[in-house]
């Protein structure tokens, strides 16, 4: 199941943009540039607000809800033209039926009960429905992989909010930058919502039903030419999410119940004996989970002006939470509130434990300027980790210690025990990140482990990788 994720989230090759995409160096460089800082935001349009409101009060009157949705990748390297789509069909009739097709995985709820079933596997797991769908449906497991472990995350976050959420204009808000109206559109039925860093969102919506038919991640064309490789340019044409065919009348005699195709398998879980995962594996740093962390430095921000080196050796005894975020990354930027909250609580609570927020930019050149980049960055945002006992914030422009963890996708976060054992690993944005946390930090305290050890003799024993998995 690792490979099938990991294809399922290469099949876009534009890591550079996307902070929760896979790297591959088989159309960008390995070692991709954060993009472009733009000029301030400008202030939110009245009217683009005004639309967006529209937009939102279309979705909370539906009673259902259908499309023949996909993700697509249009793009050319090197003069080659690439196409790829990944489906991503829905179907949602309040308040907790579902039909969800997204590629290798598929979700069917009859209101009753809730099937996941991973098709390259064969194997299908159910569960008591939940009483109203809600976006912590769709985080977990399989089909969290596969909406939210790749570029079609932020598109996907947007819609199953405004589907589900209570307030999904708050979400939308949460992405940050600036709401405009497209000037490209004379019909006014295009938003843009202008980021300070990174890709901008293009949400196209339909002028009589006020539904979204697409949501686009505008690339910088600077951008890629700062990440691209010597000789392959690349263009993208097309990067995001189409709605497909919609229906808001679905049949009222639709059938959701799940019937498995012939050769699937019910099973209790898709969590492998031995503790092998295959739906956390999909990302390299989750190999380390079981085996002693890497050694590494951090540098430590220490008053204003002022750093220090902290060794991993120094972090014994504790339980140590590392945060690998960058300023360029919108679901970092989501998830470090809920980072700032876990903080507080760990402070009040005077636990022995050091949660780190190691920011992964590089660019300016110059360590004083990312200083000031990620401070101003934290600033905004209202997250200061250093106010406390618990919280530090750390520099690694030269990505050493992500190369260490084997990061692959932001934000990403590990988790080690006192004696530096790496417990577990998570990446991309989850809402219920402090939760889980929470959770993980307390076992650790009680002296018991999150994960199997593993022996450093193992890895020799293993075969070498599959051609697909490299």
């Amino acid at each position: 199941m690792a490979s099938t994720f990991r294809t399922h989230a290469r099949f876009t090759r534009l890591a550079t943009a996307i902070c929760l995409t896979l790297v591959s160096g088989a159309v960008l460089a390995q070692d991709p540039k954060p993009p472009t800082i733009k000029a301030p935001a400008k202030p939110a349009d009245p009217k683009a607000r005004a639309l967006l409101e529209e937009v939102v009060k279309a979705y909370q009157a539906l009673g259902s809800y259908s499309d023949q949705g996909e993700f697509i990748v249009s793009m050319t390297v090197a003069d080659k033209a690439e196409k790829q789509t990944v489906p991503l069909k829905l179907t949602f009739v309040r308040p907790n039926k579902l039909d969800l097709d997204a590629g290798p995985v598929r979700m069917i709820s009859d209101g009753k009960t809730l099937t996941t079933a991973v098709i390259p596997q064969k194997k299908f797991i159910s569960a008591d429905a939940p009483e109203k769908l809600s976006v912590e449906t769709f985080r977990e497991g399989p089909i969290g992989a596969a909406l939210f472990g790749g570029p079609s995350g932020v598109p996907m976050y947007i819609l199953v909010n405004l589907l589900t959420s209570p307030e999904p204009l708050k979400v939308v808000e949460q992405l940050g930058g600036s709401l405009q109206l497209d000037p490209a559109d004379p019909k006014g039925q295009t938003l843009l919502i202008d980021q300070t860093e990174g890709p901008d969102l293009r949400l196209v919506v339909d002028g009589g039903a006020k539904l979204l038919k697409a949501i686009d991640l505008v690339i910088d064309p600077k951008q890629l030419e700062q990440s691209a490789q010597a000789g392959r340019p690349i263009k993208v044409e097309r990067l995001g999410w189409s709605s497909g065919v919609v229906s808001t009348a679905v049949a009222k005699d639709r059938s959701f119940a799940y019937q498995p195709p012939a050769g699937f398998a019910k099973v209790e879980s898709f969590q492998q004996p031995g503790g092998e995962d295959g739906e956390e594996q999909k990302f390299a740093v989750n190999d380390a989970v079981g085996k002693p962390a890497p050694d590494f430095t951090l540098t430590v921000l220490d008053g204003p002006g002022k750093t220090r080196t902290l060794k991993k050796a120094e972090l014994a005894g504790k339980v140590v939470v590392i945060d690998f975020w960058a300023t360029w990354c919108g679901p970092c930027l989501i998830e470090l509130p809920e980072i700032q909250k876990l903080v507080d609580e760990l402070a009040k609570d005077k636990k022995n434990v050091l949660v780190v927020a190691l920011s992964q930019d590089r660019d300016p050149k110059e360590l004083a300027e990312v200083r000031k980049l990620v401070e101003e960055t934290l600033k905004e945002k209202k997250v200061d980790f250093g106010a406390g006992s618990v919280g530090l914030v750390a520099l690694d422009p030269s990505n050493s210690v992500g190369e260490a963890f084997q990061v692959e996708g932001l934000p990403t976060l590990v988790v080690l025990d006192g004696k530096g054992v790496v417990q577990s690993a998570h990446v991309g944005y989850s809402p219920d990140i402090r939760k889980k946390l929470t959770d993980e930090i307390d076992t650790l305290l009680a002296g018991k482990p999150l994960a199997q050890p593993k022996k450093a003799t193992e890895a020799a024993k293993k075969p070498e990788a599959p051609a697909e998995k490299k």
